[in-house]
């Protein structure tokens, strides 16, 4: 059965780290490592996680975002599988045992989504990630109840970010320019980013719903695009500056004209809403994208570099 660690990031989420430690910790086929990275934390995280033994902790001096602080915690696994999470899960007991057991039969498998649920377990978070017709990512059945046998193994195109597991071998292949996730992405879009490439390698990534992942995600948020849109409209302005930059990245590395260019024209009125509100709403982050050329000339770069090991 293949060895399995996981790469948990946190910042500032001591209320929700003794469940996830605890439940990390009981797994019936145990972790091989457990690496909490911590994101220069003002509250008692480091000292509640130093509580567990058997985990390791790596204390950064700077809060350097989510995507480097997995990179950091990544190199330091040597499993065959790695779960790369986010602080605010707790997983099932069997996780791992189901998680080992599919990839063990499946050489071909690259990269797994469990079935995450809210807390309570009776709302669905995501079953694996899709793509709108503006080239958003969609978190299937995301708000809604879980009925019964509603989610089968298949084929998805991508992970929600909140529990991601990788062969360690395809996450290696994923590697661009030393990074495995793009540390020009401080938060959001970095796991559809991520996925959209491993679709272009042409790796194998599905839904296993036996596997349960339980993630807070705002405890209340709902379903409706207007809810989670004005949502988005009152986030403080460095939020609002990431999810328009990291968008554009995304696009400029993964999209490929044969393959979409019917969605061009949804693409450009949803963007025209959605980027044009952001902006409007804070214009400050119109200063910030023409400060982020760096960024930018560092896709494009990478876009070549994908595009040779497609």
């Amino acid at each position: 059965m293949p060895s399995i660690s996981v790469v948990i990031v946190n910042y500032n989420s001591e209320r929700f780290l003794r469940d996830n430690l605890e439940s990390l910790l009981a797994q019936s086929v145990p972790f091989s490592r457990i690496i909490v990275v911590d994101n220069n934390s003002s509250d008692n995280s480091v000292d509640l996680i130093n509580e567990f033994d058997g985990v390791t902790t790596l204390q950064l001096n700077t809060n350097i975002g989510y995507s480097a602080a997995l990179n950091r915690g990544i190199e330091k696994c040597d499993s065959d599988l790695i779960l790369v999470a986010n602080s605010d899960i707790y997983i099932a007991k069997d996780f791992n045992r189901i998680i080992s057991g599919k990839f063990g039969i499946d050489p071909d498998l690259d990269i797994v989504s469990p079935l995450i649920l809210r807390f309570g377990g009776e709302i669905v978070d995501s079953a694996g990630q899709s793509y709108s017709t503006s080239m958003y990512p969609v978190e299937a059945g995301f708000g809604s109840v879980l009925k019964e046998d509603e989610f089968r193994e298949s084929i998805i195109f991508s992970v929600c970010g909140a529990a991601t597991v990788f062969r360690r071998e395809s996450l290696e292949r994923l590697k661009v320019e030393g990074e495995y996730y793009d540390e020009s992405y401080f938060m959001f879009w970095e796991d559809f980013d991520i996925g959209w490439r491993a679709n272009l390698y042409g790796m194998k990534i599905k839904l296993i719903p036996e596997a349960e992942v339980f993630h807070f995600r705002g405890g209340t948020l709902k379903k409706s695009f207007l809810t989670r849109f004005s949502m988005a409209l009152v986030r403080p302005g460095h939020i609002k500056y990431h999810l328009v930059k990291n968008r554009y990245l995304t696009l400029i590395k993964n999209f490929r004209f044969r393959s979409f260019w019917y969605l061009i024209p949804m693409m450009v009125i949803k963007d025209l809403v959605w980027v044009g509100l952001l902006t409007l709403s804070s214009p400050k982050i119109i200063i910030k994208l023409f400060r982020s050329g760096k960024s930018f000339k560092m896709a494009i770069r990478r876009r070549k570099v994908i595009k040779n090991n497609e």
